[in-house]
């Protein structure tokens, strides 16, 4: 379950915030029904209701939403939205049954309580179906499970939702609750196709029937055409990155399903076997429990999202190692990304790019100044740092290392940057949109890796294959700027920082089901284990167990254990000195004799610079 943030700052400013709401009709009728004294006792009731549970309750989100269903109900003097002396109203029954169904939608009916009919007291069963459509609201808007308490890496921001919004959305639907409740459910319309196929698979409803497959030139195995993707659904089988591409794999498939229906076998496809295949009904997908739960996970990814990603943005779909840029819902560009290893993540979240660096420079991590940089120095080969093309910064000052104690210095206070060039990791452009995780996209001078097929190689950053046209796609909507304008940056050496006039909304997500418009499902391999950690948790299994397993703590501790080292290495002086100043005045470790040295600056984990 959720865990409701914020709720002591909220409670009070709530009811004083919500407008008056119109009622439904259904409302309206009950409220003429109990006019005078009866009406005063009917709230009375309900108040006291409200106010018994908010006693009781031990969970904060739920002790939340009675205090603001207390504040609606006395503050405009509502009348019960639900319930009448008879028992439900006209509106109170569609909402009963919409609850119940939630499932349809991928939500689970037990959260919600619903009153036992015929009902005995109108309180209680009013304050049950208030409580209910509010916290179907609350998990449709957000989603079920807060996904940062599951791992350090899922970073997707709760939303916030009160009382008065759900009575506010169904009063803006004509009264309607059906309509109000379901208006909280993400708009995108792929959370409305992994809907539909999540209901096929469960065979709430009938597959669609898929297009024949028209006469057309043979295909060989080893060769791409658009037809393979329709075979691949004729044979009951979902898509992949490789749709098009009719490999073995699937050519055995084939040739199994015409043995089977008596067809002539073939090695190839021809009109023929399109013929045959026309004639295949393919099965539907398998309704077992993890094939459900993945389009489960997939839906409630997708409330976790921003509801508005943006008009031009960019996305980093993880497990598809994929990257695009998005105008007015148009693919502008798509392209080969290298992320993070299942031991040091890309985050998953949501940023804004404010900035692109032409041939950036990189500050070499204290993992590498500490296990391959610092044997050096202390030997006296103080070669290897312009062997790598490295140097000792002070400011603008460039530092003999021979210069350094380095017996008694702390490497992590001195800056080692690598300028830029064909060695650098960062290669010749990088990405920024700020964020505490310093993780970024960027160039690579690995470009061979792009060739694999499981891209998990870096230390968290995103590397992109043709960044070229990756900044020409960017700086052109934003700044005006032409292929040539990118072209001729580029053959400049020295670093050059572009800052964005508009910032780019940047969204890292984890989306390992995706369905086509043509009802088509591809799978992503769940690399991070992300997948599991959203299905215990919606099983009911604790969220504290699950985050004592996330790879982000053995991580941390790995890093604690190397500062902990190193300050073992470096044993303090009686006085302890500040740090350097990467780019402010000299340090105390190089004794200039010029000033006071800077504060110290911020810091990146070295597991995050690259």
């Amino acid at each position: 379950m959720r865990t409701f943030v914020g709720v002591a700052v909220v409670l009070t400013a709530v009811a004083a915030s919500m407008a008056p709401v119109s009622a439904a009709p259904e409302a309206a009728t009950a409220t003429r029904a109990h006019q005078g004294a009866d009406q005063k006792e009917v709230l009375a009731a309900i108040i006291s209701e409200i106010e018994r549970r908010i006693e009781t309750t031990r969970d904060p989100q739920d002790k939340a939403f009675l205090s603001q269903l207390s504040g609606h109900y006395r503050e405009f003097d509502a009348a019960p939205h639900w319930t009448h002396t008879g028992g439900l109203t006209d509106a109170g029954n569609a909402l009963y049954d919409e609850l119940a169904k939630a499932d349809l939608y991928g939500l689970d009916p037990a959260q919600f309580t619903l009153p036992v009919l015929p009902i005995t007291s109108q309180a209680v069963a009013e304050v049950d179906l208030s409580v209910s459509a509010v916290r179907y609201a609350w998990h449709a808007h957000g989603g079920r499970i807060d996904a940062t308490q599951l791992s350090r890496w899922l970073d997707a921001s709760p939303k916030s939702l009160y009382a008065g919004d759900v009575f506010r959305a169904i009063a803006a639907n004509g009264g309607d609750p059906v309509a109000g409740l379901r208006s909280f459910h993400p708009t995108h319309p792929q959370f409305e196709r992994l809907r539909q196929a999540y209901l096929e698979a469960r065979g709430d409803v009938a597959p669609k029937p898929l297009p024949s497959l028209s006469p057309g030139s043979r295909i060989d195995t080893g060769m791409r055409h658009p037809d393979v993707a329709l075979i691949r659904q004729r044979l009951g089988l979902d898509a992949s990155e490789n749709s098009d591409l009719l490999d073995r794999s699937l050519m055995r498939r084939i040739r199994s399903y015409l043995d089977e229906a008596g067809y002539e076998s073939k090695r190839y496809v021809d009109d023929d076997v399109r013929a045959a295949l026309n004639k295949a009904t393919p099965r539907p997908r398998a309704a077992n429990r993890d094939a459900l739960t993945k389009f489960l996970v997939n839906m409630e990814r997708w409330r976790t999202m921003p509801g508005d990603m943006g008009a031009f943005y960019i996305w980093n779909n993880l497990p598809e190692y994929q990257t695009r840029v998005i105008k007015a819902g148009e693919v502008l560009f798509q392209e080969r990304i290298i992320i993070g290893k299942p031991n040091t993540q890309t985050p998953v979240f949501s940023d804004k790019m404010d900035h692109v660096i032409f041939q950036p420079e990189w500050g070499v991590p204290e993992s590498i100044k500490l296990r391959q940089i610092l044997p050096h120095m202390r030997g006296g080969d103080y070669g290897v740092l312009a062997r790598r093309g490295m140097q000792i910064r002070d400011g603008k000052r460039v530092i003999n290392p021979a210069r350094i104690k380095w017996s008694k210095v702390n490497i992590r206070d001195i800056p080692i940057i690598q300028g830029a060039g064909p060695g650098n990791p960062l290669g010749r452009l990088k990405f920024m949109f700020p964020n505490h995780h310093d993780v970024y996209m960027h160039d690579t001078n690995d470009k061979h890796l792009f060739n694999s097929s499981e891209r998990t190689f870096s230390h968290g950053c995103i590397r992109v294959r043709n960044p070229d046209s990756f900044a020409e796609t960017l700086l052109s909507e934003v700044e005006g700027w032409t292929a040539d304008d990118v072209a001729r940056q580029l053959k400049v050496k020295a670093s050059k920082r572009i800052d964005l006039k508009t910032h780019i909304p940047v969204h890292n997500t984890y989306l390992t089901t995706w369905v086509n418009p043509d009802g088509t499902v591809v799978q992503f391999k769940d690399i991070y284990g992300h997948d599991k950690r959203y299905s215990d948790a919606l099983a009911g299994k604790s969220v504290k167990l699950i985050a004592s397993r996330d790879p982000a703590l053995a991580l941390k501790k790995q890093n604690d254990d190397l500062r902990n080292g190193l300050a073992a290495i470096v044993k303090p002086k009686p006085k302890p000195k500040p740090a350097f100043a990467q780019f402010g005045a000299p340090s105390p470790w190089f004794k200039s004799g010029l000033g006071k040295p800077a504060a110290p600056p911020p810091r990146l984990l070295w597991f995050q610079q690259y």
